[in-house]
């Protein structure tokens, strides 16, 4: 992870969907955040996709300053690019 976000929200969750897009270059993975909640959000790199799971998991916890355990979907799209999408204390639903 390149960096960690930073939210003053005082205990208060952020709730919300949190997505990244990744992308794998051949010697690694780069998420980049996207949507209503990438304000804040880390982009996160890592050697395998697992590692940058991992990182976009630990980024979207502290920016939402949960303490519950949530979980996310990571689908690829194509042997390149995959979506991840957190839904932290929110229903997502697609438009």
């Amino acid at each position: 992870r390149e960096g960690a976000a930073v939210v003053g929200n005082m205990g208060e969750v952020k709730k919300g969907v949190y997505q990244y897009k990744l992308t794998s270059s051949g010697s690694g993975w780069t998420a980049k955040p996207f949507g209503e909640m990438a304000d804040g959000l880390a982009e996160c790199t890592g050697a395998t996709a697992e590692e940058v799971e991992k990182a976009m998991y630990d980024a979207c916890k502290e920016a939402s300053g949960t303490e519950k355990e949530f979980t996310f979907a990571n689908d690829m799209v194509s042997p390149k690019v995959s979506l991840f999408t957190a839904a932290i204390e929110a229903a997502y639903e697609p438009k």
